[in-house]
């Protein structure tokens, strides 16, 4: 999942938003990311390199890659939310080309990852805007 089209690779790598954890965040880290506290309760993931971005390229999670778009649940639905955490992608040119990507592309992938871990999933979080319901 490649948001190149969208997102310069180097816009990513300057901000790191997707690879920092606030401690009371640290249960939504993917499986297998070591994460280490850089100050004040303040996670960063291993693999974030502050001038090149995300250090495991194309071998990085779907949680990781499909970031900020991630599937909850509510109840028995499965929902395909943004969360508005990604600066470049709240600026209305992107979002628009960025939400249509994640329904053709990402949705699917994550979808299918989301039903073999259902355990996983978090709860919805009101906060974040629901792009489709499965």
């Amino acid at each position: 999942m490649d948001f190149a089209h969208i997102l310069k690779h180097e816009t990513c790598a300057r901000c790191k938003n997707c690879c920092v954890f606030k401690k009371e965040s640290l249960v939504y880290v993917p499986k297998g990311i070591e994460v280490r506290e850089q100050s004040n309760g303040i996670f960063a993931c291993v693999h974030r390199c502050e001038n090149a971005g995300c250090l495991m390229g194309k071998d990085k999670p779907i949680e990781c890659a499909a970031w900020p778009f991630s599937i909850s649940k509510r109840g028995k639905e499965l929902l395909l939310v943004l969360e508005h955490t990604c600066p470049e992608l709240n600026k209305k040119e992107k979002l628009e080309k960025a939400k249509a990507f994640a329904l053709k592309v990402i949705a699917p992938a994550l979808l299918e990852y989301s039903k073999q871990n259902i355990d996983t999933l978090r709860e919805y979080d009101e906060r974040n805007e629901i792009i489709a319901l499965y």
